[in-house]
């Protein structure tokens, strides 16, 4: 089943969007079991891809931060918890940040059942504008793509938003869809 569940996420990520990878490109087995770069967030524990890069949050909002490439450009994970709000209300102000509603073609969204948890998973391609108040990043950015994920859990809500141009993203579809399927609730306090 968790099988099944992550080749629906990959291909809710991808659809409508560039296709990905090359004939020559190695593939990511497909696993969600805790393996040694599990990573403790909050109550959450997730298998962060050896090729992100943990670094400082940006804001105090944030729980964590990851850099995915290696140019400050790059796309960035911010991950945070109780931001207020329900996800519906998340997942439109996300939208919007790409000048779209939840009901416009370009925004997809899909629920799923991911060990346990209901998680809403978002994919976005467009310009966005990041129009948060405590950001100085409020020039729009063609061609930029959004993967999110807010997962319900009994302790409230965990938001997982992947932002970044769409030439990096599509690369780490596969990446972003294992650390999503990996996400397991193990309440520690």
């Amino acid at each position: 089943m968790t099988l099944v569940a992550g080749v629906i996420l990959v291909q809710l990520v991808s659809r409508g969007q560039p296709e990905t990878g090359t004939a020559g490109e190695t593939k990511i087995k497909m696993k969600n079991e805790v393996n040694s770069n599990s990573t403790r967030i909050g109550n959450l524990s997730a298998n962060v891809p050896d090729t992100w890069t943990g670094i400082r949050p940006s804001s105090s909002m944030r729980l964590m931060e990851f850099r995915l490439g290696v140019a400050a450009d790059d796309a960035t994970l911010a991950i945070f918890k109780n931001i207020g709000g329900t996800i519906d209300n998340n997942l439109e102000r996300w939208s919007g940040q790409f000048g779209y509603s939840l009901s416009d073609s370009e925004v997809n969204i899909r629920a799923e059942n991911i060990n346990g948890m209901q998680v809403s998973i978002i994919s976005i391609l467009g310009t966005y504008t990041n129009t948060m108040a405590f950001s100085d990043a409020t020039q729009p950015k063609p061609n930029y793509r959004l993967l999110g994920a807010i997962a319900d859990t009994p302790d409230g809500l965990y938001y997982f938003k992947l932002t970044g141009p769409n030439t990096v993203i599509t690369g780490r579809l596969e990446e972003f869809t294992l650390f999503i399927q990996s996400l397991r609730y193990d309440k520690i306090g």
